[in-house]
């Protein structure tokens, strides 16, 4: 699920600019289960034209939990990918400074 790495990033197989540092890339549960970073996977959610109900309520349940580096690494990258997504509203009511 990688996609693109040079050992030490991640790089969106859509846009080479939407890069993460491979080390927060994932998060363990408390009991050591791996997970993709939740902004990640919204980022690849938020791809599908015809939102999947299922998505919507992953992203209303993640939003809160999202830190605010994490509320802004995933509007920056809707931004450049999909500028008008609907997204990018909820994110920027939650305090993002989009400039």
């Amino acid at each position: 699920m990688l996609d693109e790495s040079d050992g030490e990033h991640w790089y969106s197989r859509r846009k080479s600019t939407i890069a993460m540092p491979i080390r927060d890339l994932g998060r363990h549960t408390s009991d050591g289960w791996p997970y993709l970073s939740p902004e990640v996977q919204l980022f690849y959610k938020a791809k599908a034209l015809d939102q999947l109900e299922k998505d919507e309520m992953d992203f209303a349940a993640a939003l809160p939990h999202l830190s605010l580096p994490a509320r802004r690494w995933l509007d920056q990258a809707l931004r450049v990918t999909l500028p008008d997504h609907h997204w990018r509203g909820a994110l920027n009511g939650a305090g993002i400074d989009t400039r």
